[in-house]
């Protein structure tokens, strides 16, 4: 798998980093050598499809190779915690295209019936790009409200009050246009 990556892309890394190419090249191949089965053996085990490990096990080992030296123990918890966030990523991308999918299908019935007072683009577009953004983390994106201080640079605290009023604010924006939901 290693050879797959190609000795170029890690000397072109190499050369854009000023790092020594024969030491650092040796280096990566020996804890490549020390780490990818088990790195490839947790990820068949959480992704349960091979060809999903090898995809991410790659590109986390391309992503290592931009990395600044550090001690194996912060390279090998670096190394996890890189391939973790890329199966999760993975995971989130293939939930949004299902979604998408569903919607689509949905969309399709309902544009059909042209008697619908509610578009929501129109009142998504009502809110503040704050507002937005915040919904759009909390409920498509689907992240804590301590990730989504993180994108935003909030506190956690704040984002809890933040995320309420957004809501009660699309709310009203959605009663004011026409729509009644059920409260079920």
């Amino acid at each position: 798998m290693f050879a797959a990556m190609g000795t170029t892309r890690i000397a072109m890394s190499r050369a854009q980093t000023g790092q020594d190419e024969s030491t650092t090249q040796g280096e990566f191949e020996s804890f490549y050598a020390r780490t990818a089965r088990t790195l490839h053996g947790y990820l068949c085990r959480l992704s349960a499809d091979p060809a999903t490990a090898d995809e991410v096990l790659q590109e986390t080992y391309i992503r290592m190779l931009s990395v600044p030296a550090m001690e194996e123990g912060a390279r090998k918890a670096y190394l996890y915690k890189t391939a973790t966030n890329l199966l999760r990523d993975r995971w989130r991308k293939i939930k949004r295209e299902k979604k998408w999918w569903e919607l689509s299908v949905i969309t399709e019935r309902v544009h059909h019936n042209l008697n619908l007072p509610v578009d929501m683009e129109t009142v998504f577009n009502q809110l503040s790009a704050q507002e937005q953004a915040i919904l759009w983390l909390a409920h498509v994106e689907e992240l804590s409200h301590k990730e989504i201080g993180e994108v935003l640079s909030v506190k956690e605290k704040s984002v809890r009050v933040m995320v309420f009023r957004a809501r009660e604010k699309a709310k009203a924006l959605l009663e004011t246009a026409g729509f009644r939901g059920s409260h079920e």
